[in-house]
C-alpha cells in the first residue's frame, strides 16, 4: 500500500509555520530539538507542542501530530510521523458520545491498547534506518534510558532473526513514504501498569502513518500484515458497525473491567470523520483496576521520597492501607528495591507480591462485596461527624503557656475525654506517645485524648501526623473517622509579652513543673531553656505542610492573667459551634472553674530532666537505668540559602504568570494562590551538609568555602540559637524560568556570584544545584521541596517531561536576596 508524498512545498511550508510557532511566548509555541541519527551523519529536527494546547479551538497548531521529525537540510523530508493527538471519550467537547455520533461515521475499528513507550520506525532514501522515541532520536548521554536506541536494538534483533536485511528494510519503508508506530512493551527495560514478560514483551506494531502534515493512516488489517511479514507482534483489533453496537460494548467492558478475560488498558477506537472522511481517532480507557494500581504505584514513589505515611488519595481507602502496611517494611529494609523502584523497576512484583499475599487479584478485590461497602463508606463518611467520630487534640505551645492545665481542665469537665503528657513517656520509642493516645482513643468509652507536647516547631507537628498514619489501623478500625483539632496558644505577634508572662509563671511555680525546675537548674539554666524554645517557636501556618493537616485550628490567647480559664472557655464554645457531637452542651463558668481549680493542684510523678535522656519518678529513681546523661548537641549548619527579603517580588512574577495561563484541567499552576499553597518564606538552596560530605570534589570544597566564609558566626553559635542566622553578604539574581507540574511549582534562577556589602565578590561561594532555584510553592501534600531538582532535571537536562509538565521563560528585573545559615 503506497503513501502519498508530500511536495516539497508542503513541508517547507510546515516547517515555516513550526518555526513560527516556536517564537510565540505561550499558547502554540513549538519547541524544536535536532538530533543526531544512529550511525548516520546526517541530522532530524524533533517538533513538539505543549500538552495542553493539543484539541483546543482557540489554539490553531501547524500540525497535531504527536511526535513528528523532519529532516534538517535544505529541501526537508517529513522522516517520522505520530498519530494526531487523540482523547479519551468525554475528555473534550469533540469526543463527548453526542459529538461522536454526531461527526462520525462507521465501521468502527476497536484496538487493543498496549501499555509500553512509543516507538516511531521509518527509513532515509540513503537506507539508514530512523528509530525514534516520541520526541527524540540519535545517541544520548543525558538520560539513563534512551527509549529511541533500546527500540532500535530490539527491532533489529528482530530483523536479523528474520534474516532481513536492515538497509532494504529502510528504503522500504522509505519508499511507502509511512511512519511504523509499535509500543516497545518490555519489564526488563521499563515497566509500567500491564505485565510484559517474557513472550509477552516485544515490539507491538498498531499504525502505520503516512509521513504528511494532515494525518493519514493505514487500516488494521495492512497494518496487521506488515507486522506478521516482519517479526512485530499483531496488535488485537475487531469492527463493530455502528456507534450503537460501539457504546455498548464498552459499556459491557467497563463492567466487566477486563476484555475477554483479559486486563487491558483500554482501547482505541479509529474512525473517519462524517465531513472530510479524514482519519479521526478517540480511546477508551478503563478506570479499574488500573487507576488503583496507578495509586499504588504513586504512593509507594511518596512514600521512598517523603518516608512519610501521610499520603492523601481519594479513592480505595481500606485496600491501599493495607497495600502500604505490606510494602513499608519490605522497603524500609532493602534500599535496592527503592532504588530500583524509583527507576521503574520492581513496580509490577511488589504490587503482586501483595495481591498474592491477600488472596485477590485486583478485580476480585474491587468486586469483593465488603470491600465495595468499605470503600463506599470511606469515601462518603469521612466528612461527616457524628456520634462515632474519635478526636485528637495537639496543641501549639512554649512552655508557661498553660497548655496542661487547660488539658487537665477539659478532662476534668467532660468524662469521654482522655490526656496523655509526652513528660510520662519515658522509653526510647518517641512515637510512644501516639501509640498511648490511639490506645486511649481506642476504648469504648472515650471520644476525645488530649495528645500533650509543646509541638512548637512545624516538624513535631509532622511527626504527630506521621505517627497517627502509622500506627491508627493498630488501635482502631480504619473506617474510623477521626478529626484532629489544633489549639494555638500563641503567635508571633505576642511573643514578646507570653516570654515574659511565661517566663514568670515557670518561675513562680518553682519545681512543680515535669521538665523545668528552677533547684535543679536555677534560674539562669532555666531562662536559657525558656528562651530557646521561644527562638524556636513556629506559629500555625494553615497554608502549609503539616499544618494544613488539621481538620480544624482554635487560636487562643496566653498573655491574660486566668488564661487557662479564658482558653478552657474559648475551646468549649469552639468545638461546641463546629463539633456540636462532642460538646452538645456548655458547661456553667462555676463548673469550668472547678474543673480548673481540681487540676492547679496536680503534681507530676514523673520527672523528665530536659537534654539528658533520663526520666525519673517522684523518688528520685532512674527510670531508664544509669545511663549517663547525655551532653547536648551544639547547633551546627545543615545549609546555606539565599533568602529572598522582598517576598511580594516573587509573589508578582508568579501571578503574572498564572494571570496569562490557560487554566484548564491539566494545568495545576492555579491552585499555588486559590488553595495558599505558596511558600512563606522565598530560598535558594547554596550549598548543603550532604553535598559537603558526600558530594563531588567541587560541592565539598564549596562547603568548605562557606564555612570559613563564615567561621566567626558559628564560632559563637549558642545552644538555644536561632535556627536562621542572616550574614552580611548578598546575592543578585534573575528569574529565569517558571517550571511547574501536578506537585511542584519551582523558578529557576540565574546570579553571577555571591558579594559582601561592599560589593567584594567570593566566586568561591557558588550554588552547589546544577539548577538553582526557588521552591515557589508544593501542590501535592507529601511532596519534600527537594523534588525541585528533580523537577528541573527531567526538563532542561534529560528532555524527558511528563504531560503535565509546564514551563515559561521569564524576563524580570534583579532580585536581592541575603546569605543566610541554616542549623540543624
Amino acid at each position: 500500500m503506497q503513501s502519498k508524498k508530500p511536495s516539497i512545498e508542503e513541508v517547507q511550508d510546515l516547517v515555516t509555520s513550526l518555526e513560527e510557532a516556536s517564537e510565540l511566548p505561550d499558547r502554540g509555541k513549538a519547541t524544536k530539538k535536532v538530533c543526531s541519527l544512529f550511525d548516520s551523519n546526517r541530522r532530524v529536527v524533533s517538533w513538539k507542542f505543549q500538552e495542553w494546547d493539543y484539541g483546543k479551538k482557540n489554539v490553531p497548531l501547524p500540525c497535531n501530530a504527536r511526535g513528528l521529525f523532519i529532516t534538517d537540510e535544505e529541501n526537508p523530508q517529513i522522516v517520522a510521523r505520530g498519530y494526531d493527538k487523540f482523547f479519551n471519550i468525554g475528555e473534550v467537547p469533540f469526543t463527548k458520545w453526542e459529538a461522536i455520533e454526531s461527526s462520525t461515521v462507521g465501521p468502527y475499528t476497536v484496538t487493543v491498547k498496549s501499555n509500553g513507550c512509543i516507538i516511531f520506525i521509518s527509513g532515509l532514501n540513503d537506507g539508514t534506518l530512523v528509530v525514534c522515541s516520541k520526541h527524540s532520536t540519535g545517541p544520548r548521554d543525558d538520560v539513563d534510558r534512551n527509549h529511541a536506541e533500546y527500540g532500535r536494538e530490539y527491532l533489529l534483533n528482530i530483523l536479523h532473526g528474520k534474516k532481513i536485511d536492515v538497509e532494504s528494510f529502510a528504503k522500504k519503508i522509505n519508499r511507502l513514504n509511512v511512519t511504523l508506530v509499535a509500543e516497545y512493551c518490555d519489564d526488563s527495560f521499563e515497566e509500567h501498569i500491564l505485565e510484559y514478560s517474557g513472550e509477552k514483551a516485544g515490539l507491538y506494531l498498531h499504525g502505520i502513518n503516512s509521513n504528511l502534515p494532515k494525518f493519514d493512516t493505514w487500516p488494521m488489517d495492512k497494518v496487521n500484515s506488515f507486522a506478521q511479514e516482519y517479526g512485530f507482534k499483531t496488535t488485537n483489533y475487531f469492527e463493530v458497525p455502528n456507534i450503537h453496537s460501539l457504546k455498548s460494548f464498552l459499556n459491557k467492558c467497563s463492567h466487566e473491567g477486563t476484555y475477554n478475560g483479559m486486563e487491558i488498558e483500554g482501547f482505541v477506537i479509529r474512525t473517519h470523520l462524517l465531513t472530510n472522511s479524514q482519519d479521526f481517532f478517540f480511546k477508551f480507557k478503563f478506570e479499574e483496576p488500573y487507576l488503583m494500581y496507578r495509586q499504588w504505584r504513586e504512593i509507594t514513589k511518596q512514600y521512598i521520597t517523603s518516608k512519610s505515611r501521610v499520603l492523601k488519595f481519594k479513592k480505595h481507602k481500606s485496600i491501599t492501607n493495607r497495600y502500604l502496611s505490606f510494602v513499608i517494611p519490605l522497603l524500609e529494609k532493602d534500599p535496592e528495591l527503592c532504588e530500583q523502584y524509583m527507576k521503574g523497576f520492581g513496580i509490577i512484583k511488589l504490587r503482586n507480591m501483595f495481591l498474592d499475599s491477600y488472596g485477590m487479584s485486583g478485580l476480585e478485590i474491587l468486586n469483593q462485596e465488603k470491600i465495595q461497602e468499605l470503600e463506599l463508606k470511606n469515601s462518603t463518611d469521612f466528612n461527616v461527624v457524628d456520634e462515632s467520630t474519635k478526636f485528637l487534640i495537639f496543641p501549639i505551645a512554649v512552655i508557661g503557656c498553660g497548655k496542661t492545665t487547660t488539658a487537665l481542665t477539659l478532662t476534668n469537665l467532660f468524662a469521654d475525654w482522655g490526656h496523655v503528657q509526652n513528660d510520662n513517656i519515658t522509653g526510647k520509642d518517641k512515637a510512644m506517645l501516639m501509640k498511648k493516645s490511639l490506645e486511649l482513643l481506642s476504648k469504648p468509652e472515650i471520644r476525645c485524648v488530649f495528645v500533650d507536647r509543646n509541638n512548637h516547631q512545624r516538624r513535631e507537628r509532622q511527626q504527630l501526623f506521621d505517627w497517627l498514619a502509622q500506627s491508627r489501623d493498630d488501635y482502631l478500625p480504619y473506617d474510623t473517622n477521626i478529626k484532629v483539632i489544633g489549639l494555638s496558644f500563641a503567635s508571633h505577634d505576642d511573643l514578646d509579652r507570653v516570654k515574659k508572662l511565661t517566663i514568670e509563671r515557670v518561675l513562680a511555680r518553682g519545681d512543680n513543673h515535669q521538665s523545668i525546675k528552677s533547684s535543679v537548674y536555677g534560674e539562669q539554666k532555666v531562662l536559657g531553656i525558656m528562651n530557646g524554645f521561644l527562638k524556636r517557636f513556629q506559629p500555625v501556618d494553615e497554608r502549609k505542610a503539616p499544618d494544613n493537616l488539621f481538620d480544624y485550628v482554635i487560636y487562643l490567647s496566653s498573655v491574660e492573667a486566668n488564661s487557662s480559664f479564658t482558653n478552657s472557655k474559648t475551646i468549649i464554645q469552639k468545638i461546641h459551634e463546629k463539633y456540636h457531637t462532642l460538646i452538645p452542651e456548655i458547661p456553667s463558668n462555676e463548673l469550668i472553674d472547678e474543673a480548673l481549680q481540681k487540676s492547679l493542684h496536680y503534681k507530676p510523678t514523673t520527672i523528665k530532666v530536659v537534654g539528658g535522656g533520663r526520666c525519673k519518678d517522684k523518688n528520685g529513681s532512674n527510670k531508664n537505668g544509669d545511663r549517663n546523661q547525655s551532653k547536648s548537641k551544639k547547633p551546627s549548619p545543615i545549609y546555606f540559602s539565599a533568602n529572598v527579603d522582598e517576598r511580594n517580588d516573587i509573589i508578582k512574577v508568579v501571578r503574572d504568570v498564572v494571570s496569562q495561563t490557560n487554566q484548564d484541567k491539566d494545568n495545576s499552576l492555579g491552585k499555588l494562590f486559590t488553595e495558599n499553597r505558596d511558600q512563606a518564606n522565598f530560598h535558594i538552596t547554596m550549598s548543603h551538609v550532604t553535598q559537603g560530605k558526600k558530594g563531588t570534589a567541587e560541592e565539598k570544597q564549596a562547603w568548605q568555602a562557606y564555612l570559613s566564609r563564615y567561621q566567626a558566626q558559628l564560632e559563637h553559635l549558642e545552644d538555644d540559637q536561632l535556627a536562621l542566622i542572616p550574614t552580611n553578604d548578598v546575592i543578585k539574581f534573575k528569574p529565569h524560568k517558571l517550571c511547574w507540574d501536578s506537585k511542584i511549582v519551582t523558578m529557576v534562577v540565574q546570579f553571577h556570584g555571591v558579594s559582601d556589602s561592599h560589593g567584594k565578590a567570593f566566586p568561591e561561594l557558588t550554588c552547589c544545584n546544577k539548577f538553582p532555584h526557588i521552591t515557589v510553592g508544593i501542590l501535592q501534600d507529601g511532596i519534600k521541596p527537594f523534588y525541585s531538582n528533580e523537577l528541573c532535571e527531567r526538563i532542561f537536562e534529560h528532555n524527558h517531561p511528563t504531560s503535565d509538565t509546564h514551563w515559561v521563560d521569564l524576563n524580570e528585573k534583579e532580585i536581592e536576596a541575603r546569605i543566610c545559615i541554616n542549623l540543624q
